[in-house]
């Protein structure tokens, strides 16, 4: 294991493990192959301190997988760049990947909770001090040099799942969630606890699930660890955070803070 600096989240998701994160990673165990099939914002994976010898993140959201990988291989070159926002807002073809991951980001950081879906306007969001937050997000190569050599792919978490299971393992799992059929924003709303149970009940490697606190992922993975946290939600521009409880579910021990939420 190679010991990295650890960095903000790579963009802002509604239910993002910005505030849980650090109770998630001190809870992972030794490992050789670091596995996210669902990785999202990059909470997790962007706030741990280690490198693995492997790592692996995955997302069935084309944004979130060219926001990675256009960062392993531009993100560097993003602090040359100025923002135009009524060329960027609808844009779906690009010339180049840099081009590509200008826009995603843009759209992140000006859309509800960084859905990219749900545009929110803000005349004010070209001028040099949001341009200036971007480029600085990105200086040094930072997210480029940290994603040097993680594999990313953009399919079914669990042909990810099966790809790179083994006794030296871990994978964190943070799937859409039961209120997720209900809300546009996600692309994998199709993604259901008992396709997630059926597809780690098995593994050869560790695994933390993170889900929310309904009676259908506690009575199906009743035969595993469950942990009941506290945490809290915000849309991605620093709206009004919602207190809520979630579940930490794991095939190992595990010895967490629950916070506020009473024990389970």
């Amino acid at each position: 294991m190679e010991k990295v600096k650890p960095l903000k989240q790579i963009v802002s998701r509604t239910g993002g493990k910005r505030l849980l994160k650090n109770r998630i990673i001190d809870n992972i165990p030794p490992h050789e192959v670091y596995v996210e099939p669902f990785v999202g914002s990059g909470a997790v994976f962007f706030g741990r301190k280690l490198r693995a010898a492997v790592e692996v993140v995955n997302d069935l959201d084309k944004d979130i997988y060219h926001i990675f990988k256009d960062s392993q291989a531009v993100g560097d070159k993003i602090k040359d760049k100025t923002f135009i926002p009524s060329r960027l807002v609808r844009q779906t073809k690009f010339r180049n990947p840099l081009e590509r991951l200008y826009r995603n980001i843009y759209i992140s950081r000006n859309s509800f909770g960084g859905s990219r879906r749900s545009y929110i306007g803000d005349k004010s969001a070209a001028g040099p001090k949001y341009q200036k937050g971007i480029i600085d997000k990105w200086q040094n190569s930072q997210y480029k040099d940290r994603l040097k050599g993680v594999k990313i792919y953009n399919q079914d978490f669990k042909k990810v799942l099966k790809r790179w299971d083994s006794p030296e393992s871990f994978f964190y799992l943070d799937p859409p969630y039961s209120r997720a059929e209900k809300n546009k924003d996600y692309v994998e709303v199709g993604v259901t606890i008992n396709e997630v149970y059926d597809a780690v009940k098995d593994l050869k490697g560790k695994f933390i699930l993170s889900y929310d606190d309904v009676p259908e992922a506690r009575k199906i993975f009743k035969d595993f660890n469950i942990k009941k946290v506290s945490t809290s939600y915000a849309d991605g521009r620093g709206g009004t955070k919602m207190a809520v409880c979630e579940l930490l579910i794991s095939n190992y021990p595990l010895k967490i803070d629950g916070g506020k939420c009473k024990k389970s």
